[in-house]
């Protein structure tokens, strides 16, 4: 089976050659001035309604897919151009420094480096922001007014899935702090673990981020699966033994092999194996990959038997976020994070579409074989002829090694931020790494990061080839 892909523009795409000639990379996309000296980048596609963007080039090595990741040539890691809210500015010729104009609500922006396991150390100079000068106590209204017509800053970090068009802390896809009494806020809800602290222009504040190995978070994927899987068989059981003659036998039937679906995509799905299906488009002349996102989660339909969730009792061990305000130990303004791993997030999927290709869809016995379904047999329930052996076109928990927590930074009405991500630009690195020993860098992450989509391109065209052998 050949992969389609777009043709090659040799007057518009760079594509390398042998012996290199050129280090070219992606042209900058054109910048409007909406600031003095802070820019917005025009014509280029953003991360949003569940879709993803980076930058792609033409590759002549690769016979299938054509086209290979690169990035913008930037000094390093910064802000990502494509994961930001629109209305987010940039200091000019940098990724550093972001602000949102004067009498804009809450935007955010993420770093490009995800941040996976281990230990990493960041820092954020608040450029314009912090607590409004109060000089006599005042009621509690005008407090108010005073704080939403000041500038301010929120510092944090996120998972793919959180909004960027509200503050970090939002939802329950990231954590933030406010620069207002250095409040810690999740889920929307605020809480003063740390001692109160009114931050001002000019402070720089350091975040680090400890999160267990992946192969500690892989553990935990899979034992939760297991409670899924039991709790769906569960499920069916009860829906066969309390089978009512009021209610629809089809429907009955329907639901109970959703429920097997939901079982084959868990049984299936490998937290450590990564699988990008990403698609090289052309966007008002520019080259970029597309992929979809991971998505908000809601409730499922099974639960424990006492009706409780057993998500939230997941949390990531010994995870925390450390807060240093100039180069002060402040303390934890948060631990026992939530997983992201898969089945913990889930991409962008069209769910009839593929179960309908699961329960109607044929295939050959050596495909079967290939989809495992030796796996699927092993976990058959009570009730015979429900479960498909047809294979999943698709699952919807994989990783697509974008999962992980960002560096994100909120502006609100003004106010401006500087990030440092390499321990030149840092500068109070070296006390925290006296702290704790091997403190990584978001730097240091980008570079491994940008290694590894090196290696999954050539998987992937390597895979191309042999399918369309």
């Amino acid at each position: 089976m050949k992969i389609s892909t777009i043709s090659y523009q040799p007057e518009t795409d760079f594509i390398y050659k042998i012996p290199k000639t050129e280090e070219k990379r992606p042209q900058l996309p054109v910048f409007c001035e909406v600031e003095d000296e802070y820019v917005k980048p025009e014509d280029i596609p953003l991360n949003r309604r569940n879709f993803v963007y980076t930058p792609c080039s033409g590759n002549p090595l690769f016979e299938e897919l054509k086209f290979s990741t690169t990035e913008y040539d930037f000094n390093g890691a910064g802000f990502s151009l494509m994961d930001r809210s629109d209305d987010l500015l940039l200091c000019q010729g940098s990724n550093r420094t972001i602000c949102v104009p004067a009498s804009s609500g809450w935007r955010s922006g993420r770093c490009e480096a995800a941040i996976k396991e281990g230990a990493c150390y960041w820092e954020v100079e608040i450029c314009n922001g912090g607590s409004p000068a109060i000089e006599e106590p005042t009621s509690i209204k005008s407090l108010k007014e005073k704080l939403n017509s000041t500038p301010h800053v929120r510092l944090g970090i996120s998972r793919r899935e959180a909004s960027l068009e509200a503050p970090v802390g939002f939802d329950s896809y990231s954590y933030g702090l406010r620069d207002n009494c250095l409040e810690s806020v999740h889920q929307g809800k605020l809480s003063q673990v740390l001692p109160v602290q009114h931050l001002k222009a000019g402070d720089v504040v350091g975040l680090l981020l400890v999160l267990p190995s992946v192969e500690e978070q892989a553990s935990q994927s899979r034992e939760y699966v297991q409670i899924k899987i039991d709790a769906l068989a569960e499920a069916s059981h009860r829906d066969l033994s309390q089978a009512s003659s009021v209610e629809n036998p089809i429907k009955r039937k329907t639901r109970i092999m959703n429920r097997e679906f939901q079982k084959a995509l868990l049984l299936e799905h490998d937290t450590q194996n990564v699988v990008r299906d990403q698609i090289a488009i052309r966007y008002k002349n520019q080259l970029f990959f597309e992929t979809t996102d991971y998505i908000k989660t809601t409730k499922p339909e099974y639960y424990t038997s006492d009706k409780r969730e057993r998500e939230e009792f997941h949390t990531l061990n010994n995870s925390f976020l450390k807060v240093f305000v100039n180069g002060q130990e402040v303390g934890k303004a948060f631990e026992n994070l939530r997983p992201f791993l898969p089945p913990f997030s889930e991409l962008k999927y069209n769910e009839k579409f593929y179960f309908n290709y699961w329960r109607n869809g044929t295939a050959t016995t050596e495909t079967r074989s290939e989809a495992k379904s030796e796996n699927l047999n092993e976990h058959k329930d009570s009730s015979p002829g429900l479960v498909s052996n047809n294979v999943i076109l698709r699952n919807k928990y994989v990783n697509n090694s974008k999962l992980g927590y960002y560096p994100t930074v909120s502006c609100f009405n003004g106010g401006k931020a500087k990030i440092a991500t390499s321990q030149e630009e840092m500068r109070y690195f070296d006390a925290v790494q006296r702290t704790m020993a091997n403190v990584m860098t978001p730097e240091d992450l980008f570079e491994h990061q940008v290694a590894d989509d090196v290696v999954w391109d050539v998987i992937d065209e390597v895979e191309a080839e042999f399918l369309a052998d």
